[in-house]
């Protein structure tokens, strides 16, 4: 059930990066950002026909997987924690999502440097953001020198504004659980830590957009069905994501900022890769004199 574009919000991989790495000058990395970026994507190889038990397997897998979304979307909230990582780069976020509001803080490289930030959905589906300078420019699209007088203040972006869309995906219940898709092909018991007992669903995350498919598990509680933990390697070394799940049945309580800076009132230019995406522009070539050696 992903959203339209799966941005893997907090775990999506920019697979561009080693282009971008190299043109701004840092150690070439996969970089991590919440909207990820448009790529080609290589059709999946030809598998087997599956035989008829494969075919039953996978059947009472999925239906398993259904259930255990159907449970977690049906639940007042929950809390989470994230990490992304590949070719040295490392994206982290933790939050709480409710059925309308909730929060997340993040910490990821992209080309803007080491971004550090917060967001806030309240219930009336204004989003609160308050970052560092790097990620002012990035999620805000400030330019530097107007970044650095808004670090650790609050900004209000409404829904229409620029950034609303790729900075509110992610929070909610049901935001939330769409970044966490699942092709499931079987099943299997295992023990979580401090002894659980956990049904694991095995399968495939689906390739899209914005990240490569992957060889993915959930899993679940046997008796709730409800999700305890999200893994997925996805394919040709492009990083790993592992979202744990905590807090189920708890709502978050979100404290709207008392003052807040209004988005519409910055003047803002929309970064080259989009809101969001950890892009800086290509330096341009430096030209060759006319005459001289090359």
């Amino acid at each position: 059930m992903p959203t339209p574009h799966r941005g893997r919000r907090f775990l999506a991989l920019v697979l561009g990066a080693a282009v971008i790495a190299a043109a701004v000058g840092i150690p070439i990395a996969i970089l991590v950002s919440r909207g990820g970026t448009p790529t080609t994507v290589s059709p999946p190889a030809t598998s087997p026909t599956p035989n008829p038990s494969q075919r039953a397997a996978a059947a009472q897998a999925s239906a398993l997987y259904a259930q255990a979304m159907t449970a977690a979307e049906q639940s007042a909230g929950f809390s989470y924690s994230a990490t992304s990582s590949g070719g040295g780069a490392t994206l982290t976020v933790t939050g709480v999502s409710g059925q309308d509001d909730g929060s997340q803080v993040f910490n990821q490289t992209t080309a803007f440097g080491n971004e550090q930030f917060s967001l806030l959905l309240a219930p009336n589906q204004t989003v609160y953001f308050q970052g560092n300078a790097a990620s002012a420019e990035d999620q805000l699209g400030v330019s530097a020198s107007a970044a650095a007088g808004l670090s650790g203040q609050w900004v209000s972006v409404q829904i229409g504004d620029g950034p609303y869309k790729n900075m509110e995906v992610g929070i909610t219940v049901g935001s939330q659980l769409s970044e966490s898709p699942l092709d499931a092909t079987s099943t299997e018991s295992v023990t979580g830590s401090g002894g659980t007992q956990l049904t694991r669903i095995l399968g495939t995350a689906p390739a899209t957009l914005a990240a490569p498919s992957g060889t993915a598990h959930l899993d679940i509680s046997p008796t709730t069905h409800l999700p305890a933990s999200y893994v997925v390697s996805y394919s040709a070394g492009a990083g790993t994501e592992t979202e744990t799940f905590t807090a189920w049945g708890t709502a978050p309580s979100v404290t709207t900022p008392s003052t807040a800076v209004a988005w519409s009132t910055l003047t803002t230019s929309e970064p080259p890769g989009g809101y969001g995406t950890g892009q800086t522009p290509t330096p341009a070539p430096t030209p060759t004199p006319a005459g001289a050696s090359t």
